[in-house]
């Protein structure tokens, strides 16, 4: 009756849990949505840009069409009523095409980095697979969630290439997932209590190698204020000035 019990209660947490949204949960749907906004503001002002540029063009080349045809009628010859129509037509063509012609979108388009939105591809890969996940691994998934957002302060400053990038990828973009990827594999009736520690033990892991990432990418900050540091004290205290 005891066993029952707490069997009964531990799956109740897992339900509560599984729920209920923790703080790093909502922090990082919030992360989100502020990425997205971000994203489509971008996007719609990119397209703003473009249609801009089309009016532009069209216009351009409709007032050039009508001077054409009106400096040929003064200089040479007035143009009849077959001669208009002929010009609006090639006109009205022309403006089309204009409208029509892509723009420079590809030497104008800003979008972040990979690498600097690998943080919040990964935090979003977690939230949809969250619920798939037993309860006792939540914790660890919002240790994650930490670790990821305090990474997405710093790993701006790596260049694509460096070795801590590609260190950063091959843990968030292959290990994490084939080792979530490999839990939800199992039949469920092999997912036993022992199982799920186990999952939430090598999740914690990740979460410890996300801070260990974050504080190497720190390092050389870290080494600039303490440079700072030595020469204020030099400078100033040293001397009583």
């Amino acid at each position: 009756m005891k066993i029952d019990i707490i069997w009964g209660l531990g799956k109740a947490e897992e339900f509560l849990r599984s729920v209920a949204k923790s703080r790093p949960v909502r922090e990082a749907e919030k992360r989100l949505f502020e990425h997205r906004a971000r994203e489509a503001k971008r996007r719609f002002e990119q397209q703003a840009r473009d249609i801009g540029r089309r009016l532009g063009r069209a216009v351009t080349v409709t007032g050039a069409s009508g001077a054409g045809v009106l400096g040929y009628s003064l200089a040479v010859a007035p143009i009849g009523t077959a001669g208009l129509v002929a010009a609006g037509a090639a006109t009205a063509a022309a403006a089309v095409a204009a409208l029509r012609w892509p723009g420079r979108r590809k030497e104008e388009e800003t979008p972040e980095a990979p690498l600097a939105t690998l943080p919040l591809r990964t935090e979003d890969y977690l939230l949809k697979q969250r619920a798939l996940l037993p309860g006792r691994a939540h914790p660890a998934l919002d240790a994650i969630h930490e670790s990821l957002a305090e990474l997405a302060r710093h790993i701006g400053e790596l260049h694509s290439d460096a070795p801590l990038a590609g260190e950063a990828r091959r843990l968030t973009e292959q290990h994490l997932p084939r080792l979530i990827e490999a839990f939800l594999a199992l039949p469920r009736a092999a997912r036993t209590p022992e199982i799920c520690a186990r999952l939430a033990a090598s999740l914690a892991t990740v979460a410890d190698e996300l801070e260990r990432l974050t504080a190497e990418i720190g390092r050389d900050r870290m080494m600039s204020f303490e440079t700072q540091e030595r020469f204020i004290h030099s400078r100033y205290k040293e001397r009583g000035w």
